[in-house]
């Protein structure tokens, strides 16, 4: 039987914010521990930039859109590169941003060439596209520190991740940042200087959702130090649980708690807009796997823009295992059964190619805990947000 008790490594989401922001305030102290590559790959970019040095961003989309906008506010050539994937994503609407700042740039497809003399102010406010990603408005907020002119901008197309965005603006706000929001619109005031000196990190919600789903398949965890209140998206898993009648039990404990996730009878299926937490999809779909009954997760058409396309990958799972399924443009319609568990005697051993998509591994490995026969090419893709994932599992991918 699966078993964990024990306190997961820090948010990569918040952690790459916060890096952000105490690259304008070294003396923001922050409490936390993460060695992800995402999270290493932020702090050798920030040191890459101080030391005007090249800027890798290896495969981090993240790091990419948020370093991309921190070094156009720092006069001088700057050159970013990343591996082949990095640029085969949604990218585009930084150079539109740096334009519309006056920011000269050349995007060659393999680097980014960034040629500053500072942000300029706009003569109208900004346009920033939100319909593949919502860390364009993001990087606007966390790199508009002490500006000397008032900045707005607005977003145009469907939302999609907002959850990530609301995370942000929280951030910045409880760091002192002084902004007006309202619908689509933002307006930062000149000279925003930062107040808050610590800040403690809390837990990664889309780690713990993995391991959480561990034990409602196979056993038990136990979270300590989950948060009583959270700006990460992914806590709304909890919520997920509660409508799927899972056995889950959250004890406050000072200014966090401990959360218990217990094996659970899955008779409740689910029907879901997935689109401020799309981080969950792969690894909720093998749960609506398990469930009896028709289970929809939608609105997440940007899934394809991930790592890998995480609509199609996670029919390749769902087809290994004999699950049935309809192909929805924003999601998958996914056709469950507790009976499950029993196709693993009579499926052939089989391998999976996570395509280079931590969460897609994940989705994998949970898989292979409760005993399908599958080998995962590449596991040590984890990495990229969740390096103890393995050795927590205990499986040998």
């Amino acid at each position: 039987m699966f078993k964990y008790s024990g306190v997961i490594s820090s948010s990569k989401s918040l952690f790459n914010r916060l890096l952000i922001a105490q690259s304008y305030a070294p003396d923001l102290k922050l409490k936390g521990q993460s060695d992800c590559q995402d999270v290493t790959a932020m702090k050798r970019a920030i040191v890459a930039l101080l030391q005007k040095q090249v800027i890798d961003c290896h495969s981090a989309g993240t790091v990419f859109r948020f370093i991309a906008l921190r070094a156009s506010r720092t006069p001088g050539t700057h050159k970013l590169v990343g591996t082949q994937r990095l640029f085969s994503r949604p990218q585009e609407d930084i150079l539109f941003i740096l334009n519309q700042l006056g920011v000269k740039n050349t995007f060659t497809g393999k680097e980014l060439i960034i040629h500053s003399e500072g942000w300029k102010k706009p003569l109208v406010p900004l346009k920033v596209h939100r319909d593949k990603s919502s860390q364009f408005a993001s990087s606007i907020l966390l790199n508009s520190w002490d500006l000397p002119f008032d900045l707005k901008f607005s977003m145009s197309g469907q939302s999609i991740s907002e959850g990530y965005l609301l995370m942000t603006l929280s951030v910045v706000q409880e760091l002192g940042m002084h902004v007006i929001h309202k619908d689509n619109a933002f307006y930062i005031p000149s000279g925003q200087k930062m107040e808050l000196k610590n800040y403690t990190i809390e837990p990664d919600l889309s780690s713990i959702f993995a391991i959480a789903v561990a034990a409602v398949l196979a056993g038990q965890a136990e979270f300590q130090e989950f948060p009583l209140r959270s700006l990460q998206p992914d806590l709304m898993f909890l919520d997920l649980f509660k409508r799927m009648k899972i056995d889950f039990k959250q004890v406050p404990n000072g200014f966090s708690s401990t959360l218990t996730v217990n094996k659970s009878e899955l008779n409740t299926p689910l029907s879901i807009n997935i689109s401020n937490a799309p981080d969950l999809f792969p690894i909720l779909s093998i749960l609506c796997a398990f469930t009896e009954g028709e289970s929809l997760l939608f609105g997440a058409p940007h899934l394809i823009f991930k790592e890998s396309n995480r609509i199609g990958k996670t029919i390749e799972l769902l087809e290994l295992i004999g699950t049935k399924y309809e192909k929805q443009s924003d999601g998958l319609k996914i056709s469950g059964t507790k009976e499950i568990s029993n196709r693993k005697f009579r499926i052939e051993p089989t391998v999976f190619d996570p395509d280079q998509d931590h969460r897609m591994a994940m989705a994998a490995g949970i898989l292979k805990l409760i005993g399908f026969s599958i080998t995962i090419l590449n596991p040590e893709v984890v990495n990229k947000s969740f390096p103890d994932f393995w050795k927590i599992l205990g499986v040998k991918p």
